[in-house]
């Protein structure tokens, strides 16, 4: 009995990086940096709105920061809409191979995950543009870059069961994606909108 009631008020183990019902800020950027770690993958992730929301809005925020401080030149709408196409392949590229493998209930987790992990170095390289400059700036940039592409492939060699360097290549092809359609949509708005800006003779 003496037994059964220490084993009652024990508390069970958690996994590392779980959430266990707590979203707050320290705990969700704890299971976030462990992705990224490659320590644990999505099925760790709550398929929940309140989980999922914030972290693509970040995610979106994050991005345009990012492109303002890259490309100063950049207006906030095409900054906006280039996050918002890294999103948007990001999202589908998923639902479309996970729909392959039959997998689709793991959409949000994987999502989540993903958008949660690129969230989380983007900021890193912000912060180290703070810090850095010239060759070394570019070196990190790179390494963060490449860094991301192994996490997102890590994310889907787990949420897909498939091997992980299946998954690296599905993540390699999501950013080659991206940087077609941000090219395809984003240039043939550039000659108007400079056309709109004021000319210094005026």
């Amino acid at each position: 009995m003496a037994a059964d009631a220490r084993a009652a008020h024990t508390p069970a183990k958690r996994s590392p990086g779980c959430l266990c019902d707590n979203p707050r800020m320290a705990v969700v950027v704890k299971l976030l940096w462990n992705i990224c770690l490659l320590r644990v993958g999505p099925e760790l992730v709550p398929p929940r709105a309140w989980f999922i929301c914030p972290i693509i809005a970040t995610h979106v925020a994050i991005n345009v920061l990012w492109l303002n401080v890259a490309v100063p030149e950049m207006s906030f709408a095409l900054a906006l809409n280039a996050a918002l196409i890294n999103l948007a392949v990001l999202a589908a590229a998923s639902w479309f191979a996970l729909y392959i493998r039959q997998h689709e209930g793991r959409f949000p987790a994987t999502l989540g995950a993903a958008a949660g992990a690129e969230t989380l170095l983007t900021a890193a390289v912000l912060v180290a543009h703070g810090f850095t400059s010239g060759v070394v700036l570019e070196t990190v940039k790179w390494g963060f870059q490449l860094w991301a592409i192994v996490v997102v492939g890590f994310i889907l060699h787990r949420a897909l069961s498939c091997r992980m360097w299946l998954g690296i290549f599905l993540s390699l092809a999501i950013v080659s994606a991206t940087m077609v359609v941000v090219q395809a949509v984003l240039v043939p708005m550039r000659p108007a909108e400079v056309l709109l800006q004021p000319s210094a003779a005026d």
